[in-house]
């Protein structure tokens, strides 16, 4: 199995930071002065192979180091032979591209690092070690077997036999991050998680939506709401600058770096609460001696229920096909829950009572004509789900946590305040401390 660990690193000083800067630089300009001569050839019907790629080495290695220089040319002709195959295949692609920004046309500041060639390790100083050329060693005063060191944030999440790490600055966020592919990649994991006292009889089923993200009922009675109205309105404000900003640009003019930033900043933030809720709700089943989970498949209720509106939830705000494969990874790899995909089809359209289908929707309102029963739908919907796919046995008819009432009034509903998940007070309208602070970073302690 190959996965990826993402990470930024900083230079330590400001010598480092020119450093990277040359080795970015150069290696950027390595990879398109090949580019080009091999394009000529190219278009001028001559072998491409017969560009001398060994007198590029020979010019940066002075800057890169051998090594990394030919890395880089190793790239340039996998890339080539990609191009070659899919021609062969009767495709139309595009000859390899050069290293540049499409809105500047500058050159990207980026490279390769060979897996043998730099030393990644985690702990309390987290560094990366990588080589640079002997010219460039020379200018700056670092020794003849020195190497850059750059301090490593993160946390990887695999570990196992790495391969060619890539550095990339990115020129937006004005920070630079690296990819480290690694091979037959186990996770990252501590043992002490395993829920080695789990009953197999705990099952939890969870309705996975949009305006809530996900609604949980256990075997054991124990009910839970994560509610995203909030996070999805500061979404679609977002979304709606950066269509302001995409219509007041010039003609031929399709991005800038305000709209790149916007996007980024919006990924993040998503990516930041989504990942916060798999660890909330991990470590809430963990500690109820949960051993496998039901989680709901939207495939089937998207076909059938398609908008606008849903796929800018499902798709764009939750990316809940992200969710899906993190949750397993956390659920299955660290905490040895077994999780299982059904399709939530159907699941809201009964009650969870009595089980009439004689029962109507209004929002988050689900009423049954038959025995009166109020309750909220998705909470509902996660009730069915357990009830399918275990038996009628596994329906809760008491939550020993949460409520003696079976009409959801106060199941606890966590809302999301930009640095952790925490239950809202159902007898108050105060709304979730704001915990970012301008930087972007996030506070331990009161709100910014």
């Amino acid at each position: 199995m190959r996965r990826v660990n993402t990470f930024t690193v900083s230079p330590l000083r400001e010598r480092d930071e020119l450093i990277l800067y040359e080795v970015l630089d150069a290696s950027a300009a390595l990879w398109n002065e090949l580019t080009y001569h091999r394009r000529q050839a190219f278009f001028n019907d001559r072998d491409v192979w017969s560009v001398d790629a060994d007198e590029y080495r020979v010019k940066y290695k002075g800057v890169l180091g051998s090594a990394t220089a030919q890395q880089i040319i190793r790239k340039s002709d996998e890339a080539w032979r990609s191009f070659f195959a899919l021609l062969e295949d009767g495709e139309a692609p595009s000859p390899p591209g050069y290293w540049k920004d499409e809105d500047s046309g500058e050159r990207t500041h980026q490279t390769l690092v060979r897996n043998d060639m730099y030393t990644l390790e985690w702990g309390e100083r987290s560094r990366l070690e990588i080589p640079v050329g002997f010219d460039l060693k020379e200018k700056y005063g670092l020794g003849y077997h020195d190497r850059l060191r750059l301090e490593a944030r993160g946390e990887p999440r695999w570990r196992g036999e790495q391969g060619r790490l890539e550095l990339v600055y990115d020129k937006d966020a004005e920070a630079f991050r690296a990819r480290q592919p690694v091979s037959d990649a186990v996770l990252r994991r501590d043992e002490s998680l395993a829920t080695t006292s789990s009953s197999p009889d705990v099952v939890a089923a969870l309705d996975i939506g949009a305006n809530n993200l996900v609604a949980v009922t256990t075997t054991s009675g124990h009910q839970r709401l994560y509610h995203a109205r909030p996070s999805f309105h500061r979404f679609r404000q977002t979304t709606q600058r950066i269509a302001a900003l995409q219509e007041a640009l010039e003609y031929g003019t399709w991005s800038s770096r305000r709209i790149r930033e916007l996007y980024r900043r919006r990924t993040e933030r998503v990516s930041h609460l989504q990942d916060a809720l798999v660890r909330d709700l991990a470590e809430w089943l963990h500690g109820l001696d949960v051993a496998s989970v039901v989680a709901g498949d939207l495939d089937d209720v998207l076909q059938e229920h398609w908008s606008a509106r849903v796929n800018e939830k499902t798709h764009q705000f939750w990316s809940h096909g992200r969710f899906r494969r993190r949750f397993r990874e956390v659920l299955e790899g660290e905490y040895d829950i077994m999780v299982r995909e059904v399709s939530e089809s159907g699941s809201s359209s009964t009650c969870p009572d009595c089980g009439s289908e004689s029962v109507h929707r209004s929002g988050d309102l689900l009423t049954c004509y038959d025995c009166s029963f109020e309750g909220h739908s998705d909470v509902a919907a996660s009730e069915n789900l357990l009830c399918d796919s275990v038996g009628s046995m596994a329906r809760p008819a008491v939550s020993r946590e949460n409520t003696t009432e079976r009409e959801h009034h106060t199941v606890a509903r966590l809302e999301w305040d930009d640095h952790r998940w925490q239950q809202r007070g159902h007898s108050t309208k105060e709304e979730p401390a704001n915990r970012s602070t301008r930087k972007g970073k996030f506070a331990s302690g009161v709100s910014a």
